[in-house]
């Protein structure tokens, strides 16, 4: 359910690397700096903010493992996401990152966001919800 998709090169010299997207979201944007071994999340998204439906990030150095289950799911699913990598995560979906490497990425939305739509479930509470 999570999607990963890789950025697109779209130069690339002695200087560095240049990589393309595109995105129709405009307004606040977070840049969040992860150390290796942190976690983030432990929630999903009802949808009640559009920047939240789906969330998007875009991982730009570092490696993150993301955790995921449907909300009607019963197992906790893994997938990597290496960067450059644009990562959508859609609403009714508990989602965890670990940073397996320090790490950057931008949030497509706002504090406020967040605050709107998130519902905090602590790893341990969402797995014994969804082993009954």
């Amino acid at each position: 359910m999570i999607k990963i998709t890789p950025l697109d090169l779209i130069g690339e010299d002695e200087r560095g690397s240049n990589y393309g997207w595109s995105t129709n979201r405009s307004g606040g944007f977070m840049f969040c700096t992860r150390k290796a071994g942190s976690s983030s999340g432990q929630h999903y998204h009802e949808g009640k903010s559009d920047y939240k439906n789906p969330e998007i990030l875009f991982l730009f150095t570092g490696e993150v493992q993301l955790d995921w289950c449907a909300l009607d799911g019963k197992k906790i699913e893994t997938v990597y996401a290496k960067a450059p990598a644009r990562i959508e995560v859609p609403v009714n979906v508990w989602h965890q990152v670990i940073a397996v490497t320090d790490c950057c990425f931008i949030e497509l939305n706002s504090i406020e966001d967040v605050r709107r739509d998130s519902i905090r479930i602590w790893r341990d509470e969402f797995e014994k919800m969804i082993n009954k």
